[in-house]
């Protein structure tokens, strides 16, 4: 697994990450000085994802353009030309003139709008760059990654910002970018000539991805338990995690803080785990699947049920680890059951539902909490959660005829 491309893959992805909080960090400062409004400041990321969505939707027509590498340099080195004048533009003063706010709105909707192809690019890349066998070792390191980009990306971003202020950080961003691209380069495969040619002679367009998910049973499935675990979800968003703080908990605001921490903390001890039993769990994946659900759902009900702060928190951690079991194995299981030529417009399609399932979860996990109070919507999450661990039932029943290689033994 430790060879040049895929060690040029996870760092160029690191830094792209890392430089992705960063700048989103840099935006919400400048907006906040500029407007001092917090309805724009919290504008930026419904931009973000909205322009992310958009992306997702209309990746596959570069796909059939670029090949993946092509693809994620040419969407890194975009991203680095626009946080470039956006650098340049904070640091002539633009932050401090409302009107020209509007140009940080569109340079980072853009620079959004080049992660929706990047994603399923590199998710795609990875079964080409390592084998089978390391799969699942590949793919928990880099969740691992991400999480801990996450983690400690908002805290120094915020830190970075304070004491240096949004430019600099924008124009270190832009070198890490710079970096970032360098590394792109590096990661094609010395067959991706040969997987060209081979994806230019299949047939694909734009509903290519959607097709492989209708018509794949295994596929089918765990969209569909994407979907339950996505609705889920919404629980774990500010509008409804700081009321449950401060009104079931009856703890201040710092406490929200302190319980995503430990969620944090937990997915990366979680990634951790994977990482050291990464060959057992790859035999037995549908297992994993399954009692990781089970493990979501039974501490999102045991959350939900908590009435003292340490507590909660500890609940909190321990949904970290099964979160990214459940993650982490479905994406191996996604990658293994998916045609090579047809894997970036299925990762593209599952991007663009996973971004609005989020988006309908927040909305009506939110309506729940008001209207029956913010402790009923995590029985609701668990009850989605059995849910989906029936659908990972009937996925089970799938494998032998559906498995590619993957013992559940």
């Amino acid at each position: 697994m430790w060879h040049r491309r895929f060690i040029c893959l996870w760092a160029g992805q690191t830094l792209a990450n890392l430089g992705d909080v960063f700048y989103i960090v840099a935006f919400i400062s400048v907006m906040y000085a500029a407007t001092g409004s917090v309805m724009y400041t919290a504008f930026i990321p419904v931009v973000i994802v909205a322009s992310q969505s958009v992306s997702s939707l209309l990746a596959p027509l570069v796909f059939q353009r670029l090949s993946l590498t092509g693809m994620l340099v040419l969407s890194q080195g975009l991203k680095t030309m626009l946080l470039a004048i956006a650098s340049l533009a904070v640091s002539s003063g633009v932050g401090e003139q409302g009107e020209w706010i509007w140009l940080l709105f569109g340079l980072g909707s853009t620079i959004a709008f080049m992660d929706g192809w990047a994603n399923p690019a590199r998710n795609a890349m990875v079964p080409q760059l390592v084998g089978r066998e390391d799969l699942m070792r590949a793919n928990g390191l880099l969740a691992t990654l991400d999480q801990t980009v996450h983690f400690a990306g908002w805290a120094a971003g915020g830190l970075l910002v304070s004491w240096l202020g949004a430019g600099v950080v924008l124009w270190g961003t832009v070198g890490a970018y710079v970096v970032a691209t360098i590394a792109m380069t590096g990661i094609a495969p010395a067959s991706e000539k040969l997987r060209e040619e081979h994806a230019a002679g299949a047939k694909t367009n734009w509903l290519t991805g959607w097709k492989a998910i209708r018509d794949v049973p295994v596929l089918r499935l765990l969209v569909a338990m994407d979907v339950v675990i996505g609705l889920s979800g919404g629980v774990w968003i500010a509008a409804i995690m700081l009321p449950f703080v401060l009104d079931v908990l009856g703890q201040g605001e710092e406490w929200w803080g302190y319980i995503n921490a430990g969620y944090m903390l937990g997915a990366i001890a979680g990634g951790t785990l994977l990482l050291m039993y990464a060959e057992r769990m790859r035999r037995h994946l549908f297992r994993w699947i399954i009692c990781g659900t089970i493990g979501v759902g039974f501490f999102t009900f045991c959350f939900g049920s908590s009435t003292n702060a340490l507590v909660a928190l500890l609940f909190s951690f321990a949904l970290g680890p099964f979160l990214e079991m459940v993650h982490v194995s479905k994406q191996t299981l996604l990658q293994q059951e998916t045609e090579e030529s047809v894997l970036p417009y299925v990762l593209s399609a599952k991007g663009t539902i996973d971004l609005l399932v989020f988006g309908t979860s927040a909305l009506v996990m939110g309506a729940i909490a008001e209207w029956l109070g913010v402790r009923v919507v995590y029985y609701v999450s668990a009850g989605l959660l059995l849910i989906a661990f029936l659908l990972a039932l009937r996925l089970q029943k799938k494998q032998t005829v559906h498995s590619s290689g993957v013992s559940v033994n």
